[in-house]
């Protein structure tokens, strides 16, 4: 485990707690030798897990784009700061520089980035490991959502099994480091397999 990509707020009018823990993370990564990867803002909780890393002597990359330079105020104390045109080449480099992802707690720009690297696992694109900071139960809400899916058959169960749920940063980066890739058979995962016989005929649900 090279390199780990966290995903977070870039708010600064958070909770105290909130930024402790992104804090937390950033000591955690830096502490084992890892390459922080993040979305290169100064504020929020972008920022405090970077400082933190660097305080503990880590690397850190930022991946930001021009847009958002000024608003997200791209930290300039990265070891490599990285400005793109785009979102979408934003999050495709922040998904292909990780060997895992870390998800503090965040709004809808990183729901967007954990469901976009979740579907890809999903797809079998990936097979990184995937670790959920549920802090204080920010993502309780997002859990029951997905359960609330497996419940209705429009997701496998299978995707329980791609994400670690943990409650602090540094189990995180255990739940990471501890991560053995698993062979991708879709068929655990599409619902579109779900309702096929043998014969590969569709049946109730295909």
């Amino acid at each position: 485990m090279r390199t780990v990509t966290v995903y977070c707020s870039s708010s600064g009018a958070l909770e105290p707690h909130f930024s402790q823990g992104a804090r937390d993370l950033g000591h955690a990564i830096a502490e084992r030798g890892i390459v922080l990867v993040y979305g290169g803002g100064s504020i929020g909780l972008m920022g405090e897990c970077a400082r933190a890393a660097k305080e503990r002597g880590g690397t850190v990359v930022g991946i930001i784009t021009r847009k958002l330079l000024d608003l997200e105020q791209g930290w300039k104390g990265c070891d490599e700061l990285i400005v793109v045109d785009t979102m979408q080449q934003r999050r495709r480099l922040l998904m292909d520089r990780a060997d895992g992802f870390v998800v503090l707690p965040g709004g809808l720009g990183t729901y967007e980035e954990f469901f976009e690297v979740l579907v890809a696992r999903q797809l079998g694109d990936h097979r990184k490991p995937i670790a959920i900071v549920n802090h204080d139960g920010y993502y309780d809400p997002l859990l029951a959502m997905i359960e609330h899916g497996i419940e209705h058959r429009f997701v496998r169960p299978a995707v329980r099994s791609v994400m670690s749920v943990v409650t602090d940063g540094a189990a995180a980066i255990d739940e990471l480091l501890a991560h053995e890739p698993s062979p991708h058979d879709p068929a655990d995962f599409l619902p579109m397999h779900a309702g096929r016989d043998r014969a590969g005929n569709g049946g109730a649900g295909a």
